[in-house]
């Protein structure tokens, strides 16, 4: 199933949905840092690409329009209620994408936040092509989660292609221009990230009509593991401050 249910104790109906969108070569469980520190009425959904890892089973998207499609395709019909999106890195594109199409369908988020990445409109592909091992020691040299696979090369295998794959991804993506987001925005970042450095996180401001409240930390591509707790306070009251009455 690509929506894995991150507070499967929740009972009753949800104050929230809260959906979050993985970074490149990463799954949604790479999000548990953050769930301790998310309301516990709040139903928290993370949404896999498909064919990650052991999920062989299941086609890969190719293409950054299938990956959207998929995304939009698995979230619209188990949506219901208020509900916010969040992606790091690779999600960041993704779900400003999916939250487009779902808004033109009147059926948008009540917030988006975008993490560690640059606006579509100036992005560039992050990482170099290389064979697995340079692909996971420049992903360890952002700090990535996950150690060394040194020693479990099967595993290593394994993330290094799916790492290859959603680079394919990101290498295809093209923005379209369109109408500003009408869904409040708020920007995420680390202030040494070299992928998105701080100074750039501002043009995200191009995409929505409203203003777009740009956060940092100190740290680098992977800052929110290092930082969850105050992330989170940040994530939790935007998205707070659209569902209040009045």
């Amino acid at each position: 199933m690509p929506i894995l249910d991150l507070n499967p104790t929740l009972r009753g109906e949800p104050a929230h949905t809260l959906v979050l969108f993985h970074h490149a070569g990463g799954s949604s469980r790479g999000f548990a840092p953050l769930l301790p520190h998310l309301p516990a009425n709040w139903r928290v959904w993370g949404v896999d690409l498909p064919g990650r890892l052991l999920d062989r089973g299941t086609a890969r998207c190719r293409t950054a329009v299938e990956a959207v499609d998929y995304l939009r395709s698995a979230l619209g019909p188990a949506l219901s209620g208020p509900f916010s999106v969040f992606g790091h890195s690779l999600g960041a594109l993704l779900a400003f994408e999916v939250a487009r199409a779902l808004e033109s369908e009147h059926r948008g988020p009540c917030w988006l936040g975008v993490s560690g990445s640059r606006a579509p409109q100036r992005f560039v592909s992050p990482l170099s092509p290389a064979g697995p091992r340079d692909l996971l020691r420049q992903v360890h040299g952002l700090g990535a989660p996950g150690g060394d696979h040194g020693d479990r090369r099967a595993l290593a295998r394994l993330v290094a292609r799916t790492l290859s794959a959603d680079l394919d991804l990101v290498a295809d993506y093209a923005y379209t221009p369109g109408t500003p987001l009408r869904t409040a925005l708020s920007v995420f970042g680390g202030e040494d990230d070299p992928l998105a450095p701080a100074t750039a996180l501002g043009e995200w401001s191009a995409l929505a009509d409203g203003p777009v409240p740009c956060h940092t930390w100190p740290g680098g591509h992977f800052y929110l593991y290092e930082h969850a707790e105050a992330v989170c306070a940040r994530l939790v009251a935007a998205c707070r401050s659209q569902t209040a009455p009045g």
